[in-house]
Order: structure tokens, then sequence, then C-alpha cells
């Protein structure tokens, strides 16, 4: 049986380069080069290259429409705050309040200003919820 949430008929997949791409005025056009170096050097200028980065988007594509509705929140930030999560065992609540208000959370996910994207926790939960009906769905029984 399939159950799909409201939001999964209106989102649109579409693949995250935005972090790829330095704005002018940011976070870090102001910091100075000391602090900037220690960021880039610290877990969370690790985790943006080595494992932000290198999330394959196009992998997660089957769980959106391919031509009906608005584009989908990034799906690289939704999946990197899953390993952060697990990463720093954090709770729901303390992950969201860190993707709001801390600056490494912020960098190790190619966001370079603080509040720079908003979602709703929602998306988050209807995230995890289409993952896991997918897995469900083609996944052979003898692997679940």
């Amino acid at each position: 049986m399939r159950i799909w949430l409201f939001e999964v008929m209106f989102a649109v997949f579409r693949e995250n380069t935005l972090h790829r791409q330095e704005k002018l005025f940011n976070n870090l056009s102001g910091m100075d080069p000391r602090y900037k170096k220690r960021l880039e050097e610290s877990w969370a200028g690790l985790f943006y290259k080595h494992v932000f980065c290198q999330i394959d988007e196009r992998l997660f594509s089957p769980l959106y429409s391919s031509d009906n509705g608005r584009p989908n929140f990034p799906i690289n930030i939704l999946v990197a705050l899953e390993i952060i999560k697990h990463l720093k065992n954090f709770t729901d609540e303390v992950l969201f309040d860190a993707f709001a208000y801390d600056f490494q959370i912020s960098y190790a996910l190619g966001l370079r200003n603080i509040g720079e994207r908003y979602f709703a926790r929602r998306t988050f939960y209807d995230f995890r919820a289409r993952l896991y009906q997918y897995t469900l769905e083609h996944t052979p029984r003898k692997e679940v």
C-alpha cells in the first residue's frame, strides 16, 4: 500500500548548486581572516568539502514529481542535516535550532549567512517519510 503525503504531490526535483556560487556579501566577507581560516579547518569545513559536496541529489529524484509542482527543498541539506543529527547526537529540536543559529552548521551545509534558508519542520519529516516509504517499496523483503 502506498501512502504519500500531501507535499510529495506538489514538489518537483531540482538539484541544489547554489552553495557552489559565492555571494559577494555574506557573513564570511566581514570575518577576521584568522576566524575564517579556523572555520574552514574545523569539522564544518571538512564536512562541507568531504560530505556535503559529495551528496548526489539525483539519487533522490524518484521521491519527487518530474513535472508538476514547486521545487523541492535542497535534498543535500536535508541529507546532511540527518548526518549531522546523528554525528552530534542531536534531537530534532536541537538540530532545528542549530540550523537556524549555529554558523558552523550553516557553513557545513554550504550556507554562508545565518538564517539564509528556512524550512518548515514538516519538510524534514515528510522527507524522512518519503525516503522510508520508497525504501519499503523498492527493497526486496529479505533485505528489509
